[in-house]
């Protein structure tokens, strides 16, 4: 079994609302969740609406595994319209 986390540092554009943010991560987390099977939580400082950090862990048989998923995450992320990724961050565990 490996484990990988990625973490992904987020700009929204136009820049949200703190609800506003807070509605639009829950939206993205349950739609990769359901499409990839994975764990997402934002990490990092939450009090700027305007900018957030996304913690996400996968657990596959293979480490090739873990980090496909995870490209295939980042991907989805980044097609986001109001969502710009600005750095990105991937980990074996």
């Amino acid at each position: 079994m490996h484990v990988a986390a990625l973490r992904l540092e987020l700009v929204f554009v136009p820049a949200l609302t703190a609800r506003q943010k807070r509605r639009l991560l829950q939206s993205m987390s349950r739609t990769l969740r359901k499409h990839f099977n994975i764990s997402s939580h934002e990490v990092g400082d939450e009090s700027r609406p305007s900018a957030a950090s996304l913690g996400i862990v996968a657990v596959h048989k293979t480490r090739k595994g873990t980090h496909e998923v995870l490209q295939r995450v980042s991907e989805l992320v980044r097609a986001h319209p109001r969502v710009q990724v600005v750095n990105t961050m991937l980990v074996d565990l």
